[in-house]
């Protein structure tokens, strides 16, 4: 296992992978195995993204998945009801490790912060019913993703891609949050998100791509993929001053205890 890293959050099934990666999908995947990149968490974001996942996991031994709703997709979800039966018919798939992502997002103007807020608690009951951990979007909205998980003390998970402050950071991690990092830890501007990770304690830190989003420096303004996330374990291990490998190994040992997987 020594060296190989963990792509804790990634979205493979993202249209942008077949349109614009050498092989397409297939491609990305196994050039990031062969970067070292050995374990990834494929998530969903909404009902066929979610489904895919799930087909990503069974077709390749080194991608797991997780199954839910963003809150940007929640908005555009006409019947709710059916749309949280199919994620807890999908969320019984062997290889689903966690319910996600979900949770707030109030970057944009055209916000419905209830219907938001409704899918959010809903999913946040469905991992507590299954047993499940939860990997949370927030953006713009920390305020009241806290207050909301709050309410459900006995659901955990990660808050994926932080950019909250340290202080929000210590606090998650006291009650038994895990917190990931991508590619902005790599950026020059990005003092609060580098503070979190000096912070975090070691038992309870992630790294992952978000890809095809958010590629690090030095691939900012390409697609990104698993095999780039190396720049940002490397930005997370000066940080931290600490090796690569020690990086690699803790984050790899976290991701593995938090989605209860035995590799």
């Amino acid at each position: 296992m020594e060296n190989f890293l963990f792509d804790s959050h990634a979205h493979y099934d993202d249209d942008r992978f077949i349109e614009e990666f050498e092989g397409g999908t297939d491609g990305a995947l196994m050039k990031a195995y062969a970067e070292g990149v050995h374990a990834i968490i494929n998530v969903g974001a909404n009902i066929k993204s979610s489904e895919n996942s799930v087909a990503l996991s069974e077709k390749y031994d080194f991608v797991w998945a997780t199954v839910g709703i963003h809150p940007s997709d929640a908005q555009r979800i006409s019947d709710f009801a059916a749309a949280m039966q199919r994620i807890e018919e999908l969320a019984s798939a062997t290889r689903v490790v966690a319910i996600g992502e979900i949770g707030l997002d109030y970057h944009y103007d055209d916000v419905d912060r209830e219907v938001q807020a409704k899918f959010f608690e809903a999913q946040l009951e469905l991992a507590e019913k299954l047993s499940l951990p939860v990997v949370i979007h927030t953006r713009d909205a920390m305020g009241d993703t806290l207050e909301i998980i709050s309410r459900h003390p006995n659901v955990r998970g990660v808050m994926h891609s932080f950019s909250g402050s340290a202080e929000v950071a210590t606090q998650l991690t006291k009650k038994g949050w895990y917190i990931s990092f991508s590619g902005p830890v790599t950026y020059k501007n990005a003092a609060k998100v580098k503070e979190a990770a000096a912070v975090v304690p070691e038992d309870k830190i992630l790294i992952e791509t978000d890809c095809p989003y958010l590629p690090p420096v030095p691939h900012r303004g390409e697609l990104n993929y698993s095999g780039y996330m190396k720049h940002t374990a490397e930005a997370v291990a000066d940080i931290r001053e600490v090796a690569l490998d020690e990086i690699a190994r803790i984050t790899w040992e976290n991701a593995c205890r938090l989605f209860e997987i035995g590799i």
